[in-house]
């Protein structure tokens, strides 16, 4: 590609002795749902670029969305003169060797006639089935994204991926009634399922009706199991695999460092990373370090296998780089062998936890907040929605005594998540 050039060529120009460069051109076709009606197709078509220039063990990057050369030459000029500004680090560097790879998934063509049918069959159902929901906003886009990374050792990747994305907002309202705002984003490769088949859709949809009349749960305070629903221990596992990953391996307050090979979680748990996934719709074939990301396992059967570091991290930790990079796509958790239904009827006494408020866990991992779109368990069966309840512990503690995975998953096209049941769970009510 002649823009990777020239942008290489500009960076040595104003003085980087290395230089990389990654290329992302998008290319967007949107409708969307505006009072109830199908809005017309809007198309959009977008140049994203990163260059880093690197002098002396020193670096610095810099983003631009213009493509004309007079923007290229004046960022060149801006990045290369931080660089030299910025503190030497011997981690500051670019992977060496002739390497030239190509990667296309199978792709997905733009349907504007079904993309209307689908949104037109969206309405309908919605009002049908839900006729309490309040769509705020609905998007479906069709995606095609072309990738391109290219240093100065030898290096050239090249990925094309496309995909359709459902963004919706919603809330429940009847009277004065409300329940709380939601919004789910779904991903898929082709509109072969009604969009309310997608995912976890039609499951949060109903969640904002039923939570139109939540009760507080009548014991203050009590010491129960968690079901977390897919959608919630997607939140969940981005916290956990955040110990993998640069910021806190490098920083020295990761819960796994110098712990590949340990057992650490329990035996029931195993998670991959798939950036080149058959089960999903995503794809990262490369990372911006210039590295081929590859499928492998992060916790196999609760043992440590691999960390989430790029090239950089890998250098200043000394652990190798990562199979990827990614903590929140292209994650993938085993089944268990229980189902939904048993895992519910095992519960003496808890809550099925669908979404999550209370920002991120503690570093060491304990963690305090509302309770939201979930339900009270008690002697085996769902009781109602709750309202006003808080859940705390730890979630460390709590991965390593499993009490069950679903043999049901649900896939996003982003990620694909089991069920999970865990212990000892503090759960307060007002």
């Amino acid at each position: 590609m002649e823009l990777l050039k020239l942008c290489l060529n500009q960076l040595k120009d104003k003085g980087a002795q290395k230089a990389e460069v990654n290329v992302s051109k998008e290319i967007k076709e949107e409708m969307n749902i505006n009072s109830g009606e199908v809005s017309l197709l809007r198309s959009l078509e977008e140049y994203n670029i990163e260059m880093t220039a690197f002098i002396d063990q020193k670096k610095d990057v810099i983003k631009l969305n213009k493509i004309d050369e007079l923007s290229i030459e004046q960022a060149a000029m801006e990045v290369t003169q931080n660089a030299k500004n910025s503190e030497p680090d011997p981690a500051n560097d670019i992977p060496n060797g002739e390497l030239k790879k190509e990667f296309k998934d199978s792709e997905t063509q733009l349907d504007v006639e079904m993309m209307h049918r689908r949104l037109k069959e969206f309405i309908k159902d919605v009002n049908e089935q839900y006729d309490r929901l309040v769509i705020e906003e609905a998007i479906l886009e069709h995606n095609k994204i072309k990738s391109y990374y290219q240093n100065t050792g030898g290096v050239e990747l090249y990925s094309e991926d496309s995909q359709y994305n459902f963004t919706v907002m919603f809330f429940a309202k009847e009277n004065k009634k409300t329940s709380s705002f939601n919004y789910t984003v779904q991903t898929t490769k082709d509109l072969d399922r009604a969009i309310l088949q997608l995912g976890a859709l039609s499951n949060l949809l109903e969640q904002s009706i039923d939570h139109l009349e939540p009760k507080a749960i009548e014991q203050k305070k009590f010491t129960g199991d968690v079901i977390i629903t897919p959608d919630c221990m997607s939140a969940m596992t981005y916290f956990l695999l955040s110990h993998l990953s640069n910021q806190y391996m490098i920083s020295g307050i990761s819960k796994f460092k110098g712990k590949i090979g340990e057992k650490l979680l329990d035996e029931k748990l195993t998670i991959k990373t798939e950036p080149d996934s058959r089960k999903l719709a995503l794809k990262d074939y490369f990372g911006k370090d210039g590295f081929v990301n590859r499928n492998d396992y992060l916790f196999q059967a609760g043992v440590l296998k691999n960390y989430l570091l790029n090239y950089y991290g890998a250098l200043k930790t000394g652990f190798e780089r990562g199979p990827s990079t990614s903590v929140y796509s292209g994650i993938v958790i085993e089944p268990g062998d229980k189902s939904f239904d048993e895992m519910v009827k095992s519960m003496d006494q808890g809550i099925i936890l669908a979404r999550f408020s209370g920002g991120q866990p503690a570093p060491n991992g304990d963690f305090s907040g509302i309770a939201k779109n979930s339900y009270y368990v008690k002697d085996g069966k769902i009781q109602y929605p709750i309202k006003e309840t808080m859940i705390s512990g730890n979630l460390f503690d709590m991965l390593k005594d499993i009490k069950a995975i679903s043999k049901e998953r649900l896939n996003n096209g982003q990620t694909l998540m089991p069920y999970i049941q865990l212990r000892n769970a503090v759960i307060s009510s007002k």
